[in-house]
């Protein structure tokens, strides 16, 4: 059976049932690559942060080297025809969650499930290093962020001083 990027699985989704010749990445029937992130990949969406964020939110801040340099195992990369669509900066904590510290779609891209796969496939590699349970977390403004989350099975909870700078978070949980 197929696993995300060289592992073993007991399940994946059906469209992620074959491996690209050059990479071990996971390649969908649309011709979509799933691969672990690279430096070269964080220069290139940090180039064109809008695409993925919007005109003047600036997110540079989530996107250190760190995330592939210690993570790049467990941080997923969305690209077709050589155009980055998607990506997922996630890892492994020391509590055994998986967590999701930033996920993005291009404008361009999105309302094609690319999130919702990114999710699926992070959900899988957490399972694989011995992750119990999935964890992101959000401002209580993005309605955005709660409604894809729950849909996905996340419960969320509001915590107050998450954030020493920003105060409130909404925390998403969820058990694999």
């Amino acid at each position: 059976m197929c696993g995300p990027f060289g592992a073993v699985h007991a399940r994946l989704p059906d469209r992620c049932m074959h491996r690209s010749d050059t990479y071990s990445d996971l390649v969908s029937d649309d011709g979509i690559v799933l691969r672990p992130v690279e430096v070269a990949d964080l220069r290139a969406i940090l180039g064109e942060l809008d695409e993925f964020w919007g005109e003047g939110r600036d997110m540079r801040f989530l996107h250190q080297a760190l995330y592939v340099h210690e993570f790049g195992d467990t941080s997923i990369l969305a690209v077709q025809r050589g155009e980055i669509l998607a990506y997922l900066l996630g890892f492994i904590s020391p509590d055994r969650s998986g967590y999701i510290h930033a996920v993005a779609v291009r404008r361009s891209a999105r309302g094609r499930g690319l999130a919702r796969r990114l999710y699926e496939t992070f959900a899988e590699l957490a399972r694989a290093h011995g992750a119990r349970r999935l964890k992101a977390i959000t401002s209580p403004a993005n309605d955005g962020s709660r409604a894809f989350h729950e849909a996905l099975g996340f419960t969320a909870a509001r915590v107050e001083d998450y954030s020493p700078s920003n105060g409130a978070r909404l925390v998403f949980r969820r058990v694999l």
